[in-house]
């Protein structure tokens, strides 16, 4: 495997090295940039996906949540997962976070990092991805298509994960996409998966973190947090949805609901703007992970 990185020094961290190469799946060169803390470590250490409505999947996104935690003391590692808009990835794009927690763990020398205090964070698309590798991971779907080499066969389990507006059932979401939106073209659920719900629902239930609910899992300490005006993703049969799914089964959950914020705020608002949404969960999130990593 090629590993083309860069690597920068910032004075509040240790230093980012962005572009490493994580994984090769299908022939696709997975990437990633990597944020870590000041001082010797070993670090606790989050696996971060981003956003992008499964067509575009760009770790880039994650920087300013990468600098925060990492001059919080926890090291970051953001990632880049396979789009529907190359290729029908479900469930290769879960196998792509899994292979990134691999990779991390597989690398915790290099790192400075703790192999068994690692967690997992996505927004909208990549909270989705990432709540199915942290409920589901072990299932035979994921781990009989996580191909041969790399570091397969290292553990893949999480501490933590951290889902920010995800979706969490898919045929709530493909329902919603044709209310809302009605074009084929913008059912971006169905693209991912390759067919619609009446041709294939036991696809869309594998596909759902909700359906992946067990009370043998709940270990998994879960921060959910969304905003209550959110038109892309419904909260109501997403997060909330979620919540009530999880703390049945007694997971310890945080809920962060952001009173009249939509969608695309993680991503696109500066955490340290007075005011702003991401500036309102920022040390609600950065507690979460303190405790639970």
């Amino acid at each position: 495997m090629t590993e083309n990185k860069t690597a920068e020094a910032d004075t509040a961290i240790g230093s980012i090295e962005s572009d490493i190469v994580y994984a090769v799946h299908d022939g696709i060169e997975l990437r990633g940039d990597f944020y870590r803390p000041s001082g010797a470590g070993p670090f606790p250490v989050v696996v971060a996906a981003p956003g992008g409505g499964w067509f575009v999947s760009d770790p880039r996104g994650l920087k300013s949540w990468g600098l925060h935690l990492a001059r919080q003391g926890i090291a970051v590692f953001a990632v880049q997962y396979r789009a529907a808009l190359a290729e029908k990835t479900f469930p290769g794009a879960v196998c792509d976070v899994l292979a990134a927690i691999q990779f991390v763990r597989a690398s915790a020398a290099r790192f400075a990092i703790d192999p068994e205090r690692i967690g997992l964070m996505g927004s909208s698309a990549g909270a989705h991805v990432t709540a199915l590798a942290a409920l589901a991971g072990d299932s035979p779907r994921f781990q009989d298509r996580q191909p041969v080499g790399g570091h397969t066969g290292i553990e893949t389990s999480v501490k933590a994960f951290a889902g920010i507006y995800g979706v969490y059932d898919m045929f709530a979401h493909w329902q919603h996409e044709i209310t809302d939106f009605g074009k084929a073209g913008e059912r971006r659920s169905e693209c991912f998966i390759g067919v619609p719900p009446y041709e294939d629902r036991q696809l869309y239930f594998d596909a759902s973190p909700i359906s992946h609910v067990r009370r043998a899992a709940n270990k998994l300490a879960v921060f959910l947090a969304y905003g209550t005006a959110d038109h892309v993703v419904s909260p109501s049969t997403q997060s909330e949805a979620f919540r009530r799914a999880l703390k049945q089964a007694g997971f310890p959950v945080a809920e962060c609901p952001v009173v009249g914020a939509g969608h695309f705020w993680f991503s696109d608002e500066p955490i340290e703007e007075p005011g702003s949404h991401s500036g309102f969960i920022a040390p609600r999130l950065l507690r979460f992970f303190k405790r639970h990593l």
